[in-house]
Formats: C-alpha cells, sequence, structure tokens
C-alpha cells in the first residue's frame, strides 16, 4: 500500500488509472477505500452501478440487496459497461480507480483504450482460493460470492503485464501485507 501511495503522490500532476485485477473477495474495494482516505478518487464501481439502476427503479425500497439488483439488471440485459466508461469519460479527477475484478486482457482493454495520456496502474491481487472464499463469510461483506463463481474467476484470471500497464504491483492476498519487490513488479 506504501508503494502505490508513493507512486500516487510522486504523480500528483498526472492522470492516472488503477485497475485492480483479482478475484471477488481479494481486496480491491477495500484498497479503494483506505486509498480514499489520502487521495481525491472518481470510483467508477460495477456493483455501484447495478445498485444504482436497481434503485433508480426501485426508489421506496429502504434496503437493497446486491443480488437483487444483480438478478434485476442481468434479467433485463441493462449494460453496465457503457455506463461505466461515460463516467470515465466525463471525470474531472485526476486519480480514476475501476473497481471489477478486471481478470482477462479483453475486460481491461474496455478501459485502457480509451485511457489515452493516463500512467496506467495494475494492482494484481495474486489469487488466494482458500482466503478469498473465507472472506465470503465475514460478517461485514455486503456482497457474498459463491465459492464455484470464485472458482470459475480463478480459472480465467489472466497476470497484467507490460504490454497494458506502465506499473504492475503485485499484492498478495493473505493476513500479511508484504512489502518487497524488484524495479518493474513489487508486492505491497
Amino acid at each position: 500500500m506504501k508503494v502505490l501511495k508513493d507512486l500516487l503522490k510522486a504523480n500528483e500532476d498526472r492522470k492516472i488509472i488503477i485497475m485492480p485485477v483479482g478475484i471477488s473477495g481479494s481486496g480491491k474495494t477495500k484498497l479503494y477505500i483506505d486509498l480514499n482516505k489520502e487521495f481525491d478518487i472518481h470510483y467508477i464501481s460495477f456493483d455501484k452501478i447495478r445498485i444504482n439502476l436497481y434503485r433508480k427503479d426501485f426508489p421506496d425500497r429502504d434496503k437493497i440487496s446486491y443480488h437483487d439488483a444483480y438478478r434485476y439488471v442481468s434479467d433485463k440485459k441493462m449494460k453496465i459497461l457503457p455506463i461505466a466508461k461515460k463516467e470515465f469519460i466525463n471525470s474531472k479527477s485526476k486519480i480514476v480507480y475501476i473497481d471489477n475484478t478486471n481478470l482477462t486482457k479483453k475486460a481491461r482493454r474496455k478501459f485502457l483504450c480509451i485511457a489515452d495520456g493516463y500512467l496506467r496502474i495494475a494492482v494484481y491481487f495474486e489469487p488466494n482460493i482458500r482466503e478469498c472464499i473465507k472472506r465470503q463469510f465475514g460478517i461485514d461483506r455486503d456482497k457474498r460470492v459463491k465459492p464455484s463463481v470464485i472458482l470459475d474467476q480463478f480459472s480465467i484470471i489472466e497476470r497484467p503485464d507490460f504490454s497494458e500497464f506502465d506499473i504492475i504491483l503485485t499484492k498478495k492476498i493473505d493476513r500479511n501485507i508484504n512489502e518487497k519487490g524488484s524495479s518493474d513488479n513489487r508486492r505491497i
């Protein structure tokens, strides 16, 4: 985390896209929450977009279940990507955080192709299936994903590379946050 914060401070005059890459439960949203305490970040979350679409059609519902919103948006065949891309294009913030699993090059390319002039930072959450499944049963978890979905995500994840990103940081998913690294690939 310190490495990423140092990078953001050192590049405060540049436009930056941060794209976490990781299976559900790996800590992508938590990373955003931690960064947002110190930086003005435009947060683009596919989950949040789904909730907002659901809330727009059901404004009287006090408590909204993520699964209800997901099912509703899927059943209605509502397109999330164009909304997220429009939000990215219209962002006035220097730092944009794309909170989605971003598992494949194809999925990441949908944003990277419109990120001209941005410093492109990937945060790769090394898959730890056991820990990610365990996190699904946490009390403070607002969205739970079935273990079978996590296994499916694990089967397709593609490690980011330097043909896509300027900087790639790797975060080990466990209880400890390690800071080790080399010149081109660091653990945060």
